[in-house]
């Protein structure tokens, strides 16, 4: 099982540019953004910023609500159903289901804060009650394991099932730990990745008081065009933008996909998790750099075969400088001639599901053969790396590297590859 290479069959995102993985890609290239205000969800008299990226017509009261979970009134749960569905459509697994045992797909689906706006809501519903009753589907919809419980339940699957809950590296966790399952032969296949909506006057307001989140600023250039609120690795970068929604990506072991005529769309090279062990919120530069390391080598690949560096890129002082520092460790004079791009000027920063997101994006970059740019970016002198600013580039792709760091010192990074037979 060991040497079984792992492939992906299947990828997904549910994003402020769309509602599915063409659409959000064929906006992402074109340097649009899905970021803009939104005072009628995010109210001014109560949130420090009304600008966000959040996912349209999806989930609990709307046209397209999934009447299977109607009932589960959390956001995040209807994101990663839809984005699951979607995976597996693709992949081509209903007409499969005879010779696939349910018992043999896990289920590793997370999220960095669970059903937040649910408890939010019910919350705000209980203090107007005369009872001390809540809602009865508040703790089912609220816990942060119930998109991957939904995903298991909805698609008939009753192998392995986890959430991690690893902050915004929450849905690149959730891959690795999906491939360690089909490495360690507890699986065939996998449905992995994460979901995220935690858009609640507490949540958004703790991280603009942290300065992590970026609050309303006069005179900003995002005052008059809050596509340009989040700027990754540039000048004035000044925090982050919170945005929902999903990504998912369908893993299987090269055996289980021939064996089932499965196709595969990318291969996951390798992969590494590792701690800082240092700060509450700011990331170490030597163990970001060595999360990157370990991750390379674990693909069996030098530094200087990986095509395209997919950033973390949050749009925050610190975050932006030490990965551009850990990029220049890690890549040597290998680093200037590397294209690094951040997707989050143009979908914000999806919390847990940000990683999931920017993998199912990087699996469609090396289909594509086509780097999304760094939008907003103006340039840094004290960030000397080549972002991909504004515009999309085709470049050859066959190794791309994609790196998420999260409060409380939890890093990621994993490496696909552009599939080959051979």
């Amino acid at each position: 099982m060991a040497s079984d290479r792992i492939v992906v069959v299947g990828h997904a995102a549910v994003t402020c540019l769309g509602t599915d993985l063409d659409r959000t890609w064929q906006r992402l290239v074109a340097g649009e953004s899905g970021l803009a205000r939104h005072p009628e969800r995010l109210d001014p008299g109560q949130y420090l910023q009304d600008i966000a990226g959040l996912v349209e017509g999806v989930g609990p009261g709307t046209d397209r609500e999934d009447p299977t979970i109607a009932r589960l009134g959390s956001r995040f749960v209807h994101f990663g159903l839809l984005a699951a569905r979607q995976a597996w459509a693709e992949a081509g697994l209903d007409r499969v289901r005879d010779e696939l045992p349910s018992d043999r797909v896990a289920v590793v689906v997370g999220s960095g804060l669970g059903g937040m706006d649910l408890y939010h809501a019910e919350s705000r519903r209980a203090a107007g009650r005369k009872t001390l009753a809540t809602g009865p589907y508040l703790v089912p919809g609220l816990i942060a394991n119930q998109a991957a419980g939904q995903v298991a339940q909805q698609l008939g699957l009753h192998g392995p099932s986890l959430s991690p809950a690893n902050a915004c590296a929450t849905g690149g966790h959730a891959i690795a730990h999906a491939a360690l399952l089909l490495r360690a032969g507890e699986a065939d296949l996998a449905v992995c990745g994460a979901s995220e909506s935690a858009f609640t006057p507490e949540i958004v307001n703790g991280f603009v008081t942290m300065k992590a989140l970026m609050g309303r600023k006069p005179g900003d250039r995002a005052e008059t065009d809050p596509g340009q609120a989040s700027r990754p690795f540039s000048a004035d970068r000044a925090g982050f933008l919170m945005a929902e929604g999903a990504g998912i990506l369908i893993l299987a072991t090269e055996t289980a996909a021939r064996r089932l005529g499965l196709r595969p769309i990318a291969g996951l090279l390798g992969w590494a998790t590792n701690s800082d062990g240092f700060h509450v919120a700011q990331p170490n530069p030597d163990r970001v750099r060595r999360c990157l390391e370990l991750a390379i080598a674990h693909a069996g690949l030098h530094p200087e075969q990986i095509d395209y560096y997919n950033a973390h890129g949050t749009s925050t002082t610190v975050n932006d400088r030490v990965e551009t520092e850990a990029v220049k460790a890690v890549f040597g004079e290998k680093a200037k001639d590397l294209p690094v791009s951040s997707i989050k000027g143009a979908v914000g920063h999806a919390l847990g599901a940000a990683p999931a997101i920017e993998a199912a994006v990087c699996v469609r970059a090396l289909r594509e053969q086509v780097i999304p740019p760094t939008i907003n970016h103006r340039p840094d002198p004290a960030l000397d790396l080549d972002f991909v600013p504004g515009q999309a580039r085709s470049a050859r792709l066959d190794r791309v590297l994609s790196a998420s760091f999260g409060f409380g010192g939890t890093n990621n990074a994993l490496v696909f590859g552009r599939w080959t037979d051979a």
